[in-house]
């Protein structure tokens, strides 16, 4: 019987490669293939700037966007990417004393919830 996320998700290969190869989860602890089910668009522009503007201008200066695309293997090592940074970070610091590998408030972890 298949587990959820290869029934209805697909892994993200890497185009740019040439040879097909599965993007690898982008939690750093795990080495799964990433799918389409698990996936976190990052913007990495001002807020005051429209997200198309802000990818016309940096397309121009250096040639990448400013998003990112980020894919995992499961949720929570999406939810753990997610916690990890930005003011989801300094809420995780405040309650537990470290940001990286805290699930944020109300989530449980691990396969049996």
């Amino acid at each position: 019987m298949p587990r959820r996320n290869e029934a209805s998700g697909r892994y993200v290969v890497n185009l740019d490669s040439g040879d097909g190869r599965k993007l690898v989860c982008s939690w750093d602890e795990c080495d799964r293939p990433g799918t389409t089910l698990h996936q976190h668009y990052e913007c990495v522009h001002s807020v005051s700037a429209s997200c198309e503007g802000a990818d016309n201008r940096l397309l121009k200066l250096i040639g990448q966007t400013a998003h990112r695309t980020h894919v995992f293997c499961c949720d929570d090592h999406r939810n753990y990417f997610v916690n990890a940074y930005g003011r989801n970070a300094h809420e995780s610091i405040a309650r537990t004393g470290r940001a990286y590998g805290n699930l944020p408030v109300g989530i449980r972890g691990g396969r049996f919830r």
